[in-house]
């Protein structure tokens, strides 16, 4: 057990770090471009990301799941060419929809341009972008075969790879070629995305062939429809659940400037409005997920595994330090954005209204966060069908505020903001509840919630009067506001240690967390 929830804290280790760098490239990269594009232009690419997200999620959500529970359960009773074999299976099944997808989105393009999303400029940047489903999701899925094997190293590399190609590709086409056109600049951004993509498979497929090509002489006993079926079996709700949740983004992101428009704004105006709140707001917030994607990423096997033994003791040590680690990471990134949300605005952005709408949006961000996390652990231990359920809720909590209360003129996009904070905390604890059910697992009030919540009122008090202080001597804007976030840092270490907060290491335990 000791030896597993190490693993699975050193896994989640990587890929955070790995997430953190990506992130980073991502926030420099977001900046660039919204000051390339401006708001419009960022509306026009936050367009085109809804309909490949879809088709997305049907090939590389459940099945790289499924190939990654198999792979851990075959690989921990020696067979390794079994789990090779999964990986070919799975590859034949993503390449096979991917290829129908990709051309049945491609012939649907002008439809989806001028009927759904209401901008014929995003036609040729989605007839460029959805051929790249076929890449992704097989990298996908060779990303799963060795979170299976619990080897997390190439996977986060793969990520770094990809984010550095497609950033250096699209900022030397910005920069070089002048685009004329915010359709233009998108087939740019797109172009980023596919080539990115592609550097990742190539690397991916060379490591995984050197690792996986002394397994072929050994023996097998599953016949293909048997794998087949054994990936269906469990990629099927997880696709669903993502489907779910992705068409439901994808229907609320299409509606936000139509339901604007509705409201009395222009189209420009709409879609300027759309352009901040997607693509300069929610990448903010989405900050603690540098930690919950990659905890959902490794805590799946290692869920599946103790699952099978039926070693509970196991389970809920995981499920408790996962929800441990969100909170953690959680309280003090929200306590962050509300207490620095406008200058952050200004100095990544220079645009205020990003303070304005990230404000309200923080206060339901621990919950986000969470039910990330518990997501993948109902993920983990077989409960596909309730996370989609959970899921579909808050969807639908959240489209039904975007279609009614955004095209009211008394709130507009914030009634985007309220179905946003409903869907994520009705989303959680419907899935809370039935985590501490199933698991049976006691409620750790003060670990998990109020200590990381008090060392949180410390880190905004802290933060906002050092930034004050800082500007009021005339410090820079960007100066200040990196002591400031260095300053609110120290304040939650600080904190937390003296209420006890702090994970104890010793020579027994060396990482004891819960």
């Amino acid at each position: 057990m000791k030896i597993n929830t190490r693993s699975m804290l050193y896994g989640a280790f990587i890929l955070a770090s790995a997430n953190v760098v990506v992130r980073a490239m991502g926030f420099i990269y977001q900046i660039i471009l919204s000051r390339l594009l401006g708001p419009e232009g960022m509306g026009i690419y936050q367009l085109v990301l809804p309909p490949y997200s879809i088709a997305l999620a049907l090939t590389a959500s459940g099945i790289p799941v499924a190939v990654s529970r198999l792979v851990a359960s075959r690989n921990a009773i020696g067979q390794h060419n079994e789990a090779k074999k999964f990986v070919s299976a799975a590859i034949g099944i993503v390449s096979s929809l991917g290829i129908l997808i990709s051309f049945l989105m491609i012939v649907g393009s002008q439809w989806l341009s001028y009927s759904v999303l209401n901008d014929p400029r995003t036609r040729l940047p989605l007839i460029i972008l959805f051929p790249c489903v076929i890449i992704t999701s097989t990298g996908a899925v060779f990303k799963s075969y060795f979170y299976g094997i619990k080897n997390t190293h190439y996977p986060a590399l793969a990520e770094i790879i990809e984010q550095i190609v497609r950033i250096a590709m699209v900022v030397l086409l910005l920069f070089w070629i002048d685009p004329g056109s915010y359709e233009t600049a998108t087939i740019f951004i797109v172009l980023g995305i596919v080539a990115g993509e592609l550097s990742s498979l190539l690397y991916l497929h060379t490591n995984y062939y050197n690792k996986t090509k002394s397994f072929s002489n050994e023996p097998v006993s599953a016949s293909i429809s048997s794998r087949v079926a054994n990936i269906a079996s469990i990629a099927v709700p997880v696709t669903f659940t993502r489907l779910a949740l992705t068409t439901l983004n994808s229907v609320n992101s299409i509606l936000i400037p139509q339901r604007l428009m509705a409201s009395g704004m222009t189209n420009s105006q709409a879609v300027s409005l759309f352009g901040i709140v997607s693509g300069m707001v929610l990448p903010l917030l989405y900050m603690p997920f540098t930690v919950t994607n990659a905890l959902y990423t490794v805590i799946i096997p290692h869920l599946s595994e103790d699952l099978a033994t039926s070693n509970w003791t196991a389970i809920r040590t995981n499920v408790s330090r996962a929800i441990r680690l969100t909170a953690t990471f959680a309280f003090p990134a929200c306590a962050l954005l509300l207490s620095l949300a406008h200058p952050i605005g200004l100095a990544l952005y220079k645009q205020p209204q990003v303070g304005q709408f990230l404000i309200p949006l923080t206060w339901c961000m621990v919950f986000h966060a969470l039910q990330h996390t518990l997501s993948a652990i109902l993920n983990g231990l077989g409960k596909q069908k309730q996370a989609a359920l959970y899921t579909t809720i808050g969807g639908i909590i959240q489209i039904l505020c975007t279609y009614f209360l955004v095209a009211q003129p008394e709130f507009g996009i914030y009634g985007f903001i309220i179905g946003f904070n409903l869907r994520s905390t009705f989303a959680f604890l419907l899935s809370f509840i039935h985590v501490i059910k199933l698991t049976k697992l006691k409620i750790k009030w003060a670990e998990w919630f109020l200590k990381p919540g008090f060392a949180a009122i410390f880190v905004a008090s802290f933060s906002k009067y050092s930034f004050n202080q800082l500007t009021a001597h005339t410090v820079p804007m960007a100066v200040s506001l990196i002591l400031s976030l260095l300053t609110g840092g120290i304040t939650f270490l600080t904190v937390l240690y003296c209420v006890d907060g702090i994970p104890r290491i010793n020579k027994k335990t060396p990482l004891t967390f819960c």
